[in-house]
C-alpha cells in the first residue's frame, strides 16, 4: 500500500514540504511524490492521494490523519484530548498567523508592510509563549513544531524576528531536525517513538529494542483540575478549573472583590483568581476564615485577559472552594491565621526555612530547586539509556568500603529496639580456649612445670603438624571463598548480629556496578549513598545521591569523555527545559547573576585537561606571584582543597578543568597504576562555583597489582575477594566515574548550600524530618 505526495509547480518551494515529508516517514508508510495538479474538484498545490483513492488536501488534515496512522510516533501528543488539542490550536495559528499572510505576499508585493506587522506581532506572542517551553505544545516533537519550523525560516524574508531570544533558541532547535541530507530521519530521531525505532538501525548507539515504546497514556487516571502550567498557555474563554496553595489572599473594592494568587508547583508562575462576593464560597476564602497565606483552594470559572500589569491572563471565578485553611492564629491551632504559620508572607532566611523542611516546598526557592533536580534525574536517565547504558541497583547495605576511609554508618541489630533499655551490653569476641592436652604439652599441671616430650613424640608432633599443613594448604588451593578476616579479641562480635559481620550503608555502589560491567559492558547506578563525616561545610551531606557509569572495554581517555558529553548533555537540558527556574536563580539573593550564561560557556566549550603535575606546577607558580590561599604550601602530593581546584577552573582557565594521573598515594586502591609506578590513571573534573564534580579512574585489571594496592592502602584483600576475582576470570579493561547529584544540583542552580538542593538534607546533628 504506498501513498502519493502531489505537488503543483507553485508549491515546490513551499515550506509545507519538509513538514509533510517527515511526518509521512515517522507514520511509517511507503510513499512517493510526484509533480503535478491532483484531480480533485476541492484540492489545489499539495495533496496526499490515499491506497484508496481518497485525497486529502490541507496540511493539517494531512497531519492529523498520518497521525492516526502512527500513534506511537506522537506528532500529536501522548494521547490525550488536551494535548491534541493543543497541537491543532497551533497548527490552526502557525497557517493563519505565516502561511496565509506569506502567501499572500507572494502574489502582491503591496502587501508587505502589513505582513511585516502582523508577522513581528505572532512573534510577541510566540517568544512569549516559549519563554518557559522547548518546544510548542508537549514536552517534544509534534506535528505543530514540524510546521512552524519551516514557515519561520521563510518567514524571517519577511520580517526579521530580532533579538528575540526565546524564539531563536526554538528555531534553531527546531531546524537541528532538518538537515539537509536527510531531514527526515534527523527529525525522526527528535520524537520519543521513531528515537525507539530507529535504535535497531545499525550504528545507532541506544539500546536496540525489540519493539517500540507505546506512548505514555492514562485510561483511567484524569485530573480534575487544570495545572497552571498548562492552563496559562490556553485562549482566552476557556473553562477551567484550578487548585493549588494561596501565595496570597487579599480584598479589594470595599471587600467586594478578593484576589487569590494560587501555586501548585507545576511551575514557577502563579494564576490569579478574581472572585466575586456573589461566587459560592466568598465568605469562607475571606483571610479571616481561610488564614490567607498558605491555605488550600479549588477555583473553578474562565480564563480572561488580566487587567494588571505584568500578568497575561487570570481566572475569573465562577465558585471557590476552602480545602484548608491555614490555622495558625493561636498555638492550639483551632484558630484560622497566619500568625504563627511559618511560612507567612515575608523573606525568610534560608536557614529558617531548613529548619521547616516539611513546608519549605511551598516556597518559590525550595520548588524550583526540586524542578530542576527532577529535570535532572530525568536528563540523567535519558542520556545513558540512549547512549546504551543499562541502569543497575546496587545494595545500600554493605560490608566492603570502596573508598577505604572508614567513614561509614553501621548496620546493627546488636543496640536492640528499645532507645530506652538500661544497662545495654554489646557481646565481644572472647579469647579461643586452648584444648587441654595443649595446656598440658605446655604447661602441665595447674601450678606444675612443663614436661619435656620424648624424641619419639617430637617426631610424631611434627610429622603430624606437616600432614595438617599440607592438608590445609591443598584445601586453600581449591577454597573459592576465603575465611573471614578474624576480630580481635575484645572488639564487638558481629558474628552474632543480623549479616553475621560487620555491615554498613554504603559511600558507593562502584565496585557492585562493576560487576555487572564485566558482563554487561556499559551500566550505570544512581541512588543515595551515606558518609559519617563529621563535617558541617556548604558542600558536604551525610546522605546523598551518586551517578556511577562503568564502561568496558574503556580507558581513562574514554571515561573523560563520557563525563564531559554528560555534564554538558545536563547543562543544556537544564538551559532548554528550565529556562523559567533558571531565570529565578539568576535574579534572586539567593542565586547567582550571571548564572545563565556560565552555563553557556560550560556547555559550548571544551573542557581543559591536565595532568595533576601541571596543576601543581601552575598553583605553585601564582602563589610567587603573590597569590595568598589559606594553604599556600603547594607541593607535589597533596590533595588539593576546595580553594585550589575552583582557582584553576575559575581563574586560571575559566572553564571546567580535568585533572589527570594523580598520585597512587592520595587516591583508592581499585584505581589503574600509571607505568612510572607513582600515579594512577585518575581524572577529577573541576567546575566553577562548586571544585570537584566528577571524580574517576581506570580500573585497575590486574589481580596481582589490584591485591597489592589493596594491602598498600590497608584494606585486607580477602575483605574484597570477590571484587579481586572479576580479575581472575576474564578481565577486561574498564573504567568508570562517580558525580555527586547534589553537586549538580548547585552548579545548575547557582545556590551556595547543599542542603538546599535536597528534600531533607542530613547532616551531623541533622535528620529532624
Amino acid at each position: 500500500m504506498s501513498y502519493t505526495l502531489s505537488i503543483s509547480p507553485p508549491s515546490l518551494s513551499s515550506p509545507l514540504l519538509p513538514c509533510l515529508r517527515l511526518a509521512l516517514s515517522l507514520s511509517g508508510v511507503s510513499f512517493s511524490e510526484q509533480e503535478g495538479e491532483v484531480k480533485h474538484p476541492t484540492v489545489t498545490g499539495v495533496a496526499l492521494t490515499c491506497p484508496d483513492g481518497t485525497v486529502l488536501g490541507q496540511a493539517t488534515a494531512i497531519l492529523r490523519f498520518l497521525s492516526s496512522l502512527a500513534p506511537y510516533a506522537n506528532l500529536y501528543g501522548p494521547g490525550d484530548s488536551f494535548s491534541s488539542s493543543q497541537v491543532d490550536q497551533w497548527l490552526s495559528t502557525a497557517v493563519s498567523s505565516l502561511l496565509v499572510p506569506l502567501t499572500a505576499l507572494k502574489s502582491d508585493a503591496a502587501l508587505a508592510p502589513r505582513v511585516k506587522k502582523d508577522v513581528e506581532q505572532f512573534y510577541g506572542v510566540l517568544d512569549a509563549h516559549l519563554a518557559t517551553r522547548t518546544y510548542l505544545a508537549c514536552e517534544y516533537l509534534t506535528a505543530a513544531d514540524l510546521l512552524l519550523g519551516p514557515l519561520l525560516t521563510a518567514a524571517a524574508e519577511a520580517a526579521p524576528p530580532g533579538d528575540r531570544v526565546n524564539l531563536s533558541r526554538y528555531h534553531a532547535t527546531v531546524l537541528a531536525a532538518f538537515p539537509s541530507s536527510d531531514p527526515s530521519a534527523a527529525a525522526a530521531a527528535s520524537t520519543p517513538a521513531a528515537a525507539a525505532a530507529a535504535a535497531a538501525k545499525p550504528g545507532h548507539s541506544g539500546l536496540s529494542l525489540s519493539g517500540v515504546p507505546p506512548p505514555v497514556t492514562t485510561q483511567l487516571f484524569k485530573r480534575e483540575r487544570t495545572r497552571i502550567k498548562e492552563l496559562l498557555s490556553l485562549p482566552a474563554g476557556s473553562a477551567v478549573t484550578v487548585s493549588g496553595w494561596a501565595r496570597t489572599v487579599r480584598s479589594a473594592d470595599a471587600g467586594k472583590l478578593l484576589f487569590v494568587e494560587l501555586n501548585d508547583g507545576s511551575c514557577a508562575a502563579c494564576v490569579q483568581c478574581v472572585v466575586d462576593k456573589d461566587a459560592p464560597g466568598f465568605d469562607a476564602a475571606k483571610p479571616a476564615k481561610s488564614g490567607g497565606t498558605g491555605a488550600s483552594f479549588t477555583v473553578k470559572g474562565t480564563l480572561v485577559e488580566s487587567q494588571g500589569k505584568g500578568q497575561g491572563l487570570e481566572v475569573k471565578a465562577s465558585s471557590v472552594k476552602l480545602l484548608g485553611a491555614v490555622m495558625g492564629g493561636n498555638a492550639e491551632g483551632t484558630v484560622p491565621g497566619g500568625a504563627l504559620y511559618p511560612l507567612a508572607k515575608k523573606g525568610h532566611s534560608l536557614e529558617h526555612l531548613r529548619e521547616n523542611a516539611h513546608l519549605r516546598a511551598r516556597t518559590k526557592l525550595h520548588a524550583a530547586a526540586m524542578r530542576i533536580r527532577h529535570a535532572m534525574a530525568f536528563a540523567t536517565h535519558k542520556f545513558f539509556n540512549d547512549q546504551g547504558f543499562l541502569y543497575i541497583h546496587t545494595p545500600i547495605v554493605t560490608c566492603a568500603d570502596c573508598e577505604g576511609a572508614g567513614e561509614q554508618f553501621a548496620v546493627t541489630t546488636l543496640l536492640t529496639t528499645d532507645p530506652h533499655k538500661l544497662d545495654l551490653k554489646l557481646p565481644t569476641v572472647l579469647a579461643p580456649e586452648v584444648p587441654k592436652e595443649e595446656e598440658a604439652a605446655a604447661g602441665g599441671e595447674e601450678g606444675g612445670e612443663k614436661k619435656e616430650l620424648s624424641t619419639k613424640a617430637k617426631k610424631k608432633a611434627a610429622k603430624k603438624a606437616a600432614s595438617e599443613a599440607k592438608r590445609a594448604a591443598a584445601a586453600a588451593a581449591t577454597k573459592m571463598r576465603p575465611d573471614p578476616v578474624p576480630q580481635p579479641v575484645g572488639s564487638v562480635d558481629y558474628g552474632l548480629d543480623f549479616f553475621q559481620k560487620r555491615a554498613n550503608l554504603t559511600v558507593s555502589g562502584q565496585l557492585n556496578v562493576e560487576t555487572h560491567a564485566c558482563a554487561l559492558s556499559d551500566v550505570y547506578t544512581f541512588g543515595p549513598t551515606f558518609r559519617a563525616e563529621n563535617s558541617h561545610t556548604t558542600r558536604h551531606l551525610a546522605e546523598f545521591w551518586m551517578i556511577e557509569p562503568e564502561v568496558a572495554f574503556a580507558d581513562l581517555e574514554m571515561d573523560i569523555d563520557l563525563a564531559e558529553d554528560f555534564i554538558k548533555y545536563c547543562v543544556k537540558y537544564a538551559l532548554e527545559t528550565c529556562a523559567e527556574d533558571l531565570e529565578f536563580f539568576e535574579t534572586s539573593e539567593f542565586g547567582e547573576k550571571g548564572l545563565r550564561d556560565r552555563l553557556r560557556n560550560v556547555s559550548e566549550n571544551p573542557f581543559k585537561r591536565l595532568n595533576y603535575t601541571e596543576g601543581i606546577e601552575i598553583l605553585q607558580q601564582h602563589v610567587k606571584d603573590g597569590k595568598v590561599f589559606e594553604e599556600s604550601n603547594i607541593v607535589w602530593g597533596m590533595d588539593l582543597g576546595s580553594e585550589h581546584e575552583r582557582y584553576l577552573c575559575e581563574v586560571v582557565f575559566k572553564k571546567p578543568v580535568v585533572l589527570m594521573n594523580y598520585p597512587k598515594e592520595i587516591k583508592s586502591f581499585y584505581m589503574k597504576l600509571n607505568e612510572d609506578n607513582k600515579t594512577v590513571a585518575a581524572a577529577d573534573i573541576l567546575v566553577p562555583k562548586i571544585g570537584e564534580l566528577v571524580g574517576g579512574s581506570a580500573r585497575e585489571e590486574r589481580f596481582d597489582v589490584l591485591r597489592e594496592r589493596c594491602i598498600e592502602c590497608g584494606l585486607e584483600p580477602d575483605a574484597v575477594w570477590w571484587y579481586l576475582e572479576l580479575r581472575k576470570f576474564g578481565t577486561i579493561k574498564h573504567a568508570g566515574f562517580g558525580l555527586g547529584f547534589e553537586r549538580l544540583i548547585l552548579f545548575i542552580t547557582g545556590l551556595e548550600n547543599i542542603k538546599d538542593v535536597i528534600p531533607f538534607p542530613r547532616a551531623p546533628g541533622l535528620a529532624e524530618f
